[in-house]
């Protein structure tokens, strides 16, 4: 059950029209005042900020390949159960 905003004990379906229509007029108000207030989206894309692959790429190639020869094969398939002991995925 929604409670509105006018009493805290009192059901949408008490609501007289006007009411309910003044009830979403104000949810939709708020929704809208919350989402430009908090819009991440109207970011600009900074191109100079390296994508993910190429700081792993980068990050990569400076590990000495005797520690990458430690890394279990199925690593990939198996994360879980190396990071969190989760029993492993047989396939």
């Amino acid at each position: 059950m929604i409670n509105t905003p006018f009493e805290p004990n009192r059901s949408v379906a008490s609501l007289t029209l006007g009411e309910l229509e003044n009830f979403i007029k104000q949810t939709i108000y708020q929704y809208n005042q919350q989402k430009l207030t908090h819009s991440e989206d109207d970011q600009p894309f900074d191109e100079t900020v390296p994508s993910f692959l190429q700081i792993v790429t980068e990050n990569a190639d400076k590990i000495p390949d005797k520690l990458w020869e430690t890394v279990p094969e199925d690593a990939s398939e198996n994360l879980d159960y190396y990071l969190y002991n989760i029993p492993y995925n047989i396939n």
